[in-house]
């Protein structure tokens, strides 16, 4: 007996000595980032296409350049389509890929390139690309937060297929993501009969609806391991996003609800993440902005305040 308890001791002091090698080699999460009211790397997240085709550098060529010309240098462009183009990086997934899962391929791409290296980012997105943000910071909030963090020394990913790489099962510890900008991203759903429609043969629009199982699952305002400030912008004349929707309900830390220039042109759905100038009508406020109506900066310039020096009150 006594033989068995000697050797059942070395082999707990073996498996607790192997354990805390592991532990030692894994990042371990430090501080998390003060805010930086600057010019962080910003990512770029487009919204749903039935054709899954989408080129980066097309949805996202005027604020990519507005960006740039107002002293942002380092813009990275997602996509998450096989067929997606022009993306500097790119999940090779179908309309079909749940938006969760979409979400958690890009916690693990935010997380291996920039968190784990204790980098805030700001992200910018464009109507489904919203969901998948979000759902990148619920989900670690949901699923990582508290876990050790994973040595990821040893990993490569291809940029362009970041699918193949060989992430972990689950969610990232942590995120570092400061500021989330939003153009008509339909955080409550989209209830028109064409979305509806869409629900039957494609999954990312069976996500999308009103009370599906992800919306529900996902938060308001899911804040990242630092803090996260948001910034929803929408327009009244979206044919594809509610006002309610896009605003949720005007929740948000910041929300501007377009009405139409001084000419009376107005925003469609597209327009909206493109549209640098212009002497804009608004409704606007937050949990941390005043509310009012009157003029409103062109959605381009408004998403660089939400970039550069927010929060407020």
């Amino acid at each position: 007996m006594r033989i068995l308890a000697r050797s059942g001791s070395v082999l707990f002091m073996v498996v607790a000595m192997v354990t805390a090698a592991m532990i030692a080699t894994a990042p371990a999460a430090s501080a998390a980032p003060a805010r930086g009211d600057g010019h962080r790397v910003t990512v770029m997240v487009h919204g749903f296409d039935r054709e899954a085709d989408i080129s980066c550098s097309g949805a996202w060529n005027s604020a990519e350049q507005w960006l740039n010309a107002n002293g942002w240098g380092d813009v990275v462009t997602f996509g998450y389509y096989n067929k997606a183009t022009n993306c500097d990086l790119r999940l090779q997934g179908t309309t079909d890929t749940r938006i969760q899962e979409v979400g958690r391929q890009f916690a693990w791409t935010v997380y291996y390139l920039y968190s784990s290296h204790d980098v805030a980012i700001d992200v910018v997105t464009h109507s489904m690309g919203g969901l998948v943000a979000k759902a990148a910071v619920e989900g670690v909030n949901r699923y990582g937060v508290g876990k050790p963090a994973p040595d990821l020394s040893g990993l490569t990913i291809d940029r362009n297929d970041l699918g193949a790489t060989d992430w972990p099962r689950d969610w990232p510890p942590f995120l570092y993501i400061e500021d989330m900008v939003t153009f008509a991203t339909p955080h409550q759903g989209i209830g028109s009969t064409v979305v509806t429609a869409c629900a039957v043969t494609h999954e990312q629009c069976s996500d999308m609806r009103p009370g599906s199982g992800f919306i529900s699952w996902l938060g308001k305002q899911p804040q990242s391991q630092m803090g996260t400030d948001y910034t929803f912008l929408a327009s009244e004349t979206d044919d594809t996003v509610s006002a309610k929707s896009g605003t949720n309900d005007r929740t948000a830390h910041h929300w501007g609800l377009y009405s139409h220039n001084t000419e009376g042109g107005t925003l469609t759905h597209t327009s909206i993440r493109n549209t640098s100038t212009g002497q804009w009508q608004a409704s606007y406020g937050g949990e941390f902005s005043d509310e009012g109506q009157g003029a409103y900066p062109a959605p381009l310039p408004r998403m660089a305040d939400g970039l550069y020096d927010q929060r407020g009150r």
